[in-house]
């Protein structure tokens, strides 16, 4: 095989002819060059990254005439070029060009211009906005690749363990083809699995799994006192010995790419990760307190005993509540507590009560509390929430009661993605948290256009006065879409909602798939029959994010896939994400929201206010409900005010921490 030299852009651009595609939606050269220099800072980004595509369709022409084992070999070349310090910067043309040959080759998809800039986008750090269904999970592997070159681990995250599989699983022949390792964590994976993936070229997981993994390496540095610390950790080194690489699971925070960013960064970023002790199950003395509190909630009335905090987000008792507490035989002796903490258990108690629902926030599998993850609606049963409010759910269901776990070590997502030397991300929806994400994380969200224009319709929100009159008109709507031949996702907020839904279906004599947290066995099979032909299929946000539903040519013929949203969500880019399940790649599709004045969402405007309105509902009558959209919308923006809030409060509590344990010479993430 000949040496190949790099191309000037004019010898490119007379070369190479681009086969016939859309026209080109990254705007001409001269635009770009000119943006590259003048323009804001996400236009000079994504104009910087469009002035690589001529090259890298050269490189890809070229590559075309190579056998499979030259390809491989060419890698193995820019593997020792990038490891032998040469800029990655320089290699991005042969890089993708080498992935856009492969990904041909062994998946017959070819990356689109738009793909390849957003490409360049991450690989220079940056947030790459690319609507849903535009091929995030190929886009992913061009900056993958070009970075898993120096060998230093990439880091691919998703949302969920599904989609990290089935990303590692449909790239994986990439990769292999190019010479590459990748490998895939799963929850409740041993160590001694972990380890050799982490060895991998590419690594994908979800963030929680890799977040987890470097806070149990902590555990195991502090344990030896920084004798095994980690060779690329210098903080905990510091006048230690040379340290034991394969002591720890993970190699280092080289690079990372974050798959549905949005989620990860804003949505998930009000939860820190805490690794606890292990749990076991309370002794009956143990359980006193919350069988104690559990029994007075049940008692207790609100407004009468205790009130909503709607700026803390939390129930407090008020003084008849905290009387009635002490005149209710509190549990006493070794196990019994201190009246403010007894109080602290009766408000945890009043949460799982009143705040936590069953089959939506939680769920009781094999006499177990799993919790439901509000984002994504998938089951998390490794999580427990803190402070005592696990037991006191336990305890309200009438379940075994687990001790309170102790913590042993805990980070936020934000302090651990800013570990990584370099993140990039990606995801249809983060434009609106852009200022958010720069500050937070250092890094530009940058839009990507679409390689076809989007024609998904957006029909207008319909409000009704309640639950059973909008379960009523979906069952209505969806009856006429299936006489149309159309295909039909319908979206709810919980399990329970979407078990009710379905029963009325059933009774209406409509055949459909229920996909929630009991069914995630069977998600895979029922995402990939949800776009043919009539098919009706009701989902949690399971199917709001990462799912790829592929509708018939029939389906596509009658106007494509349809999805209805029965409630809107604490985000409008989940609603987004929801709708962009329709009307991908240029596909018709449509989608619309069923709204009722008993939905959930209007909590945001407070209990009384939302008591009000869920009255005025039931009371019902013939009168024009759309106009109470308003309600919605100045709902959602409230919640949305409200989570910014609790992200800042927990970034700045958790710089405090470290500063403080940093001072005392402590691990800042080991308790």
């Amino acid at each position: 095989m000949s040496t190949l030299s790099v191309p000037s852009e004019s010898t490119a651009k007379a070369v190479y002819t681009p086969p016939p595609q859309p026209r080109n939606r990254l705007g001409p050269r001269w635009k770009n060059a000119l943006l590259a220099l003048v323009g804001l800072p996400w236009q000079r980004r994504l104009a910087r990254a469009a002035l690589y595509v001529p090259r890298i369709r050269w490189w890809e022409n070229k590559f075309d005439n190579f056998s499979d084992e030259e390809l491989k070999s060419y890698s193995l070349r820019l593997r020792g070029r990038a490891r032998g310090g040469e800029a990655l910067n320089k290699l991005i043309p042969e890089a993708f060009g080498l992935v856009c040959v492969a990904a041909k080759r062994h998946l017959g998809l070819r990356p689109f211009d738009v793909q390849l800039a957003a490409g360049v986008v991450m690989h220079q750090g940056g947030l790459a906005e690319l609507a849903t269904g535009e091929g995030k999970t190929l886009c992913a592997t061009l900056p993958a690749y070009l970075n898993a070159l120096e060998g230093k681990g990439v880091h691919v995250t998703t949302v969920n363990d599904y989609l990290a599989r089935r990303d590692a699983e449909l790239m994986g022949p990439i990769y292999r083809a190019l010479g590459l390792s990748v490998g895939v964590i799963q929850m409740n994976m041993p160590d001694q699995e972990r380890h050799p993936i982490y060895r991998c070229d590419i690594t994908y997981g979800t963030a929680s799994e890799f977040g987890f993994d470097f806070l149990r390496d902590r555990l195991k540095a502090a344990g030896t006192k920084g004798q095994d610390a980690p060779f690329w950790d210098p903080w905990l080194r510091a006048g230690a010995p040379p340290a034991k690489e394969d002591a720890f699971t993970q190699r280092g925070h080289h690079y990372a790419i974050v798959d549905e960013a949005d989620n990860i960064f804003i949505d998930e970023a009000r939860t820190p990760l805490i690794i606890s002790s292990p749990t076991r199950p309370a002794t009956e003395e143990e359980q006193i307190v919350f069988l104690w509190a559990d029994q007075l909630v049940r008692r207790m009335k609100p407004n009468e005993h205790f009130f909503f905090d709607v700026e803390k987000q939390k129930l407090v008792l008020n003084m008849a509540g905290m009387q009635l507490a002490r005149y209710s035989n509190p549990p006493s002796g070794p196990h019994g507590k201190a009246m403010d903490k007894l109080e602290e258990a009766i408000e945890q108690a009043l949460h799982a009560h009143y705040r936590f629902r069953r089959d939506q926030h939680y769920m009781i599998d094999k006499g177990k509390v799993i919790i439901i993850d509000e984002f994504t609606g998938r089951r998390m049963p490794d999580r427990h929430w803190r402070e005592g409010l696990h037991q006191a759910v336990e305890a309200k269901e009438g379940v075994q009661i687990n001790h309170p776990a102790d913590h042993a070590a805990q980070i936020t997502y934000q302090s651990y993605f800013r570990l990584y030397k370099k993140l990039a991300g990606m995801t249809g929806t983060a434009l609106q948290n852009r200022w958010e994400i720069r500050r937070v994380y250092k890094i530009w969200v940058v839009c990507v256009p679409t390689n076809r224009p989007v024609i998904r319709e957006q029909w207008p929100d319909r409000v009704f006065p309640n639950e059973e009159a909008k379960f009523n008109a979906v069952v209505e709507e969806v009856m006429r879409l299936k006489s149309l031949g159309r295909s039909v996702l319908i979206g709810t907020r919980s399990v329970e909602k979407s078990e009710k839904l379905s029963e009325l279906l059933t009774a209406a004599g409509i055949t459909h798939q229920v996909l929630n947290a009991r069914q995630h066995e069977q998600e895979a099979k029922i995402v990939a029959e949800a776009g043919l032909h009539g098919r009706v299929t009701i989902a949690t946000n399971m199917a709001g994010r990462g799912t790829d539903i592929k509708p018939a040519p029939e389906v596509l013929a009658a106007g494509g896939l349809h999805v209805l949203g029965t409630e809107r969500h604490e985000a409008l880019r989940i609603d987004r994400q929801l709708a962009g399940r329709a009307g991908r790649q240029g596909d018709p599709g449509s989608a619309q929201f069923f709204l009722s004045l008993e939905d959930e969402l209007l909590e945001g405007l407070g209990p009384k206010k939302q008591e009000k309105w869920k009255e005025f509902g039931r009371r019902g009558g013939q009168r024009d409900w759309d106009q109470y959209l308003y309600l919605f919308r100045r709902a959602q923006r409230r919640v949305e005010r409200r989570h910014y809030k609790n992200r800042v409060d927990l970034l700045v509590h958790e710089k405090q921490r470290q500063e403080i344990l940093k001072d005392l010479g402590a691990d800042p993430y080991v308790d």
